[in-house]
């Protein structure tokens, strides 16, 4: 079966003089594409759709990276992920088996 991981990442960027976070995570989620990687920005966190664990962790990477290489002094980077190996399901089909029961 094939494997199909959904990841949230929460990046906060602190130290900036500024409360605004959106240039930041708009770099975040350059960095992100960049790789190829399907997502979905949410008001609160970006949702990824990878095949594999090491896909997630280097998207992730690739986003804190760019916010400290930008000259963020401290970055606080949060992770979810969903790994369910029996029945995997995408971002879509999750969202989709919600709807159907509301």
């Amino acid at each position: 079966m094939k494997s199909l991981i959904t990841a949230e990442l929460e990046i906060v960027a602190l130290g900036t003089g500024d409360t605004g976070m959106s240039k930041h995570i708009a770099e975040a989620v350059k960095a992100i594409d960049k790789l190829g990687i399907k997502y979905q920005l949410t008001p609160m966190g970006t949702v990824m759709e990878v095949a594999t664990i090491d896909d997630a962790f280097r998207a992730v990477k690739a986003a804190h990276e760019v916010l400290v290489k930008s000259g963020v002094k401290r970055v606080v980077t949060h992770l979810t992920i969903d790994d369910r190996r029996d029945n995997p399901k995408g971002m879509a089909e999750k969202m989709d088996a919600v709807k159907r029961k509301l």
